[in-house]
């Protein structure tokens, strides 16, 4: 599969025609962030064609086998630092290699209401995609804390102003694909 053949396209069903969007894509399937808070991670092979949307071969119904909590870590292609053996995790090794990045963390309001979750950093601030196809450029300076989630010093309501729209470029300028390429390199053909 190339990277970038899904990313940010609406998603259809055989009987509906509008569940959401497409905000990340591994080797071997899709997450789709629906309308109304819902998540998806669909195989690849669930996929009946694509074109300007991708239309799955499944009913609305038949989806929600595949309903995962939005707030559940997004997968990802990229090779764990740590070995096969699920019984030792080398935490030290991951941290070391990862030590400041908040890219895939949940985002919080200060009265904990779920933002989304960080897809792009720069230096002033982290971009988020959230709940109902929205995204929100934050500026860092907005950061109360972060520890397994980002928590920001507002309420939802004063974040409103951080909105923007989901396919605007990214703050550095470059385009929003240019998410999919950072996060599988390796995978990634233009």
């Amino acid at each position: 599969m190339t990277s970038g053949k899904y990313f940010n396209k609406g998603v259809k069903t055989l009987d509906e025609p509008n569940i959401g969007f497409v905000v990340r894509e591994t080797p071997d399937k899709i997450v789709i962030f629906g309308e109304k808070n819902e998540r998806y991670d669909v195989p690849n092979t669930e996929i009946q064609q694509v074109g300007a949307n991708v239309l799955l071969d499944l009913k609305l119904s038949e989806l929600q086998k595949y309903a995962v909590p939005r707030n559940s870590p997004l997968p990802t292609s990229r090779k764990d630092p740590w070995a096969d053996d699920k019984d030792y995790v080398d935490l030290a090794s991951y941290e070391g290699k990862y030590p400041n990045s908040l890219f895939n963390k949940g985002v919080r309001a200060k009265n904990e209401d779920d933002v989304g979750h960080v897809f792009k950093e720069t230096p002033d601030k982290i971009v988020v995609f959230g709940q109902y196809n929205r995204r929100y450029d934050i500026p860092k300076e907005e950061i109360y804390q972060v520890g397994m989630n980002v928590i920001l010093n507002k309420d939802f309501p004063e974040l409103r102003k951080y909105e923007v729209n989901k396919d605007s470029p990214l703050p550095t300028g470059e385009s929003l694909n240019v998410l999919n390429k950072e996060a599988f390199p390796e995978h990634y053909k233009e």
